[in-house]
């Protein structure tokens, strides 16, 4: 009665942990948390922007019409209208609306005229102030009162009769036109929403509301027309719901998967329901150590960590294997008796995932703590609460022919085996010159690429920037930000003189540096005297204007246009995304058309606080940095192990017997990596590592066999390995590319390590062992 009372509560509390850590824990799945992380403020900031901020809400969307028809009026007007009833929708608007910018020109800028009409206010002052410009200027002043949009002109001329809050203008009017004769067939829009992008319940809900609103509209009007659509809440809706459905069936499949698995090797339900408990409990308390040291647990790492079912089963596997044969009474005794093995395997496995931990890789860290937590806690249960859940009377289990055949063999046929396993090894360490890197870290994830296809597509019908790249200007204050900005347009201007750069997108003419409105401000009043006031005078009386209402020329001084003042107005929309304003840091981001990236970083290397930024070319550089940094953790946690074994084992030779296994068998994987010439990354080192580490553990078994029953300890080494080998090997019908990796590594190389065991270690009598 008293052996059942620990049972009793254990099972009592396996309920309330699982429901504490399902209901405590904050789970995330946005993919570029796990794989991305900045190594500088403005990067973080910048992805912190994506995650949260303006980028993150807004979608694009792309109507083709088809050949070399146009999208119907009536059409936009109507899906406009359903649009915008769609409910978590801020705003929808087309790309080209013009409606925003007009009402801006007579309400926010003509009275700023005197401040924002020129970057290069000495260059372009002296082309105004001619007679001959001053009675052009008048010409078109004439013009564009008799045009259709003469009642906006007046309410500008009234406020600025020489339109110089136009000027910056012209050269948007002419981005604008080409674009959209560019791309006639196409009508794009931008809509934004309330919720973060992030937010994939609510922008799944969306998207579907904005295919069935297309749809509607589409069969309303008769058109066969196309719709496309991209934007951050499009990759965060795909990357998770990729995520859960691994995470759903990896959970499940390799659960059921290993439970016929166990029941094959020990054909008892009621040993099932034992390890099962426990692992349930390893599971639900790594959770909740992970949630409570990063504050969240991401979805990947419940995907890769599920694979700590075939990590963490191996320690109750071998107390099953050499104590369920025994009387209740020597159970606790046997179990004593190998747990040494079991601590030091645990703790070479431990050297693994921490070694993972410091790869620089964000997720992986996640995983470490994940992993290492189960570890620590699987041991302990192991060794203190599982042999008082054995209540069960002594079952043997027979050992399969293999586990009974393969060490003899081994044992008699040793150094043939060990010469062939030499020359295998000769000629995958000549193999190894002929490995290849990933350089590119895009290609971890090629299930997105559909993705990224119609992202590019998308964007090339808006306007001709290249996504993904562009340059990227901060500073502690707007004012010092902008002022910066100013700098990088001018070395703009010089390349696109070269030919190196088509065009560029900054804020100008929206909005510059207080210090450059006061400068033009200050520049436009010196050149105003009499002389010139009298010329203007002339030139609207030579076409019939209005000397009184249109020749007072009072620019007189005006507080600077400022960031708050344009957020407020209604372009806000149009700049709001170039734009991130934090507590302690402002970055202003320029768009670039198709341009030279060598050109653009060579002009602006000496500038500070300004970075041509590439995503692709930041993602190659993470993957160069984090293969370096999984070299070094590997080699470092290699070390480690050897020097934890050398001072258990205090002899080089019994050292290197017990790694051998795992080492040779991670060589033999790198050959066969080298010789089909597939490119590997950091993600094949990190398997690597944890295949050795897993592989270690096998060596340790064999090697102490602290049982003193060889076949019985094979045999808890090949249900282990059998429970690893399954549970990394689901991951392989992950959708995840990078899931899929770990499963081909890990897996074979827990294959191999057990079978190299018998061929390499010659085992010690338990009496031998320390």
């Amino acid at each position: 009665m008293r052996r059942s009372i620990p049972a009793f509560v254990f099972f009592l509390c396996v309920p309330l942990l699982v429901c504490l850590a399902v209901f405590t824990t904050q789970f995330k799945t946005d993919i570029s948390a796990f794989v991305i992380a900045g190594d500088n403020a403005e990067e973080i900031l910048l992805a912190s922007e994506i995650q949260s901020g303006a980028l993150s809400r807004r979608y694009i969307l792309s109507v083709d019409a088809g050949g070399s028809q146009q999208v119907s009026a009536a059409f936009i007007q109507g899906w406009l209208k359903h649009l915008k009833s769609i409910s978590g929708v801020v705003d929808v608007w087309t790309t080209d609306e013009k409606r925003g910018v007009l009402e801006a020109l007579s309400s926010v800028y003509a009275k700023h005229g005197a401040q924002l009409y020129s970057r290069n206010p000495e260059q372009d002052l002296a082309e105004i102030f001619t007679e001959t410009a001053l009675l052009e200027r008048a010409a078109g002043l004439k013009q564009a009162l008799l045009s259709p949009q003469g009642q906006l002109i007046k309410k500008i001329a009234v406020q600025d009769p020489l339109l110089i809050s136009l000027n910056g203008f012209k050269a948007f009017a002419t981005q604008l036109q080409n674009q959209t004769s560019k791309h006639s067939q196409y009508a794009n829009f931008i809509l934004e929403t309330q919720m973060s992008g992030m937010d994939v319940p609510a922008q799944l809900k969306i998207q579907q509301k904005i295919k069935d609103s297309f749809a509607s509209a589409t069969q309303l009007t008769g058109n066969n027309y196309q719709l496309d659509m991209t934007g951050v809440p499009l990759f965060a809706v795909a990357t998770q719901t990729m995520i859960e459905n691994d995470v759903k069936f990896i959970s499940i499949f390799s659960s059921i998967a290993l439970m016929l698995l166990f029941l094959f090797i020990f054909r008892s339900f009621r040993v099932l329901l034992w390890v099962f408990s426990l692992l349930i409990t390893v599971m639900a308390v790594a959770v909740l150590v992970t949630n409570l040291v990063f504050g969240s647990v991401h979805g990947m790492t419940i995907a890769i960590g599920s694979t700590l079912i075939g990590i963490c089963i191996d320690y109750p596997i071998h107390a099953l294997v050499h104590a369920q044969g025994l009387q209740k009474a020597q159970r606790i005794n046997v179990i004593k008796k190998i747990f040494p093995s079991l601590l030091m395997g645990a703790l070479t496995t431990l050297i693994g995932y921490v070694a993972l931990g410091l790869s620089g890789y964000p997720g992986f860290q996640q995983v470490a703590v994940y992993t290492g937590s189960g570890i620590i806690v699987s041991l302990l249960l192991t060794r203190y609460l599982f042999p008082r859940l054995m209540i069960g009377e002594a079952k043997n289990s027979k050992p399969s022919r293999f586990i009974v055949f393969w060490p003899k063999f081994c044992q008699r046929y040793r150094w043939g085996l060990l010469a062939g396993v030499g020359a295998l090894s000769v000629v995958g360490a000549v193999q190894l010159d002929r490995l290849q890197w990933m350089q590119d870290l895009q290609q971890l994830t090629p299930e997105l690429d559909y993705l990224k296809l119609t992202d590019k597509k998308i964007r090339e019908r808006i306007i001709s920037v290249e996504p993904g790249r562009f340059v990227l200007v901060s500073g502690e204050t707007v004012e010092q930000t902008l002022q910066s900005a100013e700098q990088v347009y001018q070395r703009l201007d010089g390349i696109k003189k070269t030919g190196d750069l088509d065009d560029y997108f900054g804020l100008y003419p929206w909005l510059l540096s207080a210090q450059q409105q006061l400068a033009n401000q200050q520049l436009l009043l010196n050149s105003l005297n009499e002389e010139q006031r009298e010329s203007w005078g002339s030139a609207l009386q030579a076409h019939g204007l209005s000397v009184r209402r249109l020749g007072e020329l009072d620019y007189m001084q005006n507080e600077p246009l400022t960031l708050q003042q344009v957020l407020q107005s209604p372009v806000a929309k149009l700049i709001s995304n170039q734009i991130v304003v934090a507590e302690q840091r402002t970055l202003l981001i320029i768009w670039l058309s198709e341009h030279k990236p060598e050109a653009i970083q060579s002009a602006l290397a000496d500038l500070q606080h300004v970075q041509y930024f590439s995503q692709r070319d930041m993602l190659n550089h993470m993957a160069i940095d984090y293969q370096h940094r999984a070299e070094i953790t590997l080699l470092a946690g290699l070390a480690l192990i050897i020097l934890l074994l050398g001072l258990r084992y205090k002899s080089l030779v019994l050292t290197l017997q017990t790694l051998s296994p795992a080492f040779l068998a991670a060589l033999m994987i790198l050959a066969l990596w080298a010789w089909t010439g597939e490119a590997i990354s950091f993600l094949h080192l990190i398997g690597f590592l944890l295949a050795v580490a897993i592989c270690v553990d096998y060596g340790i078994f064999y090697q102490e066999n602290r049982s003193g029953h060889l076949t019985l300890t094979y045999q808890a080494m090949a249900a282990s390995m059998l429970t690893s080998a399954l549970v990394f090997g689901c991951l392989i019908f992950a959708q995840t590319s990078m899931l899929q990796t770990l499963a081909k590594v890990v897996s074979c190389g827990v294959i191999l390590g057990f079978l190299l065991c018998p061929i390499l270690i010659r085992p010690k009598e338990p009496d031998q062992n320390n």
